[in-house]
């Protein structure tokens, strides 16, 4: 039963990556941007699946866990990587 749950957060997180990935290669490697743009779209998602309501929306809810998870994972990964820039 719980392996329905994880499904739609794991879909979140990895469209959020993928979506980090591309928007990454558009910005010229400026990660702050990407990681902005993942976090606007997650809220989207999330806003979205208010609007919408029902099972569909409790659905688009799961995704934008997935995808919140993963913008949170990227702005720690983010500022780690750019802290150990600075002090190198």
């Amino acid at each position: 039963m719980s392996e329905s749950v994880l499904i739609p957060i794991f879909l979140g997180f990895a469209v959020n990556v993928i979506l980090f990935l591309i928007s990454l290669y558009v910005f010229k490697k400026n990660a702050f941007k990407a990681t902005h743009l993942t976090l606007i779209v997650s809220i989207l998602v999330l806003a979205s699946s208010f609007i919408i309501g029902s099972w569909l929306g409790m659905g688009m809810g799961l995704v934008s866990l997935g995808m919140l998870l993963s913008s949170i994972a990227l702005y720690i990964f983010n500022f780690t990587l750019f802290k150990n820039l600075l002090a190198k």
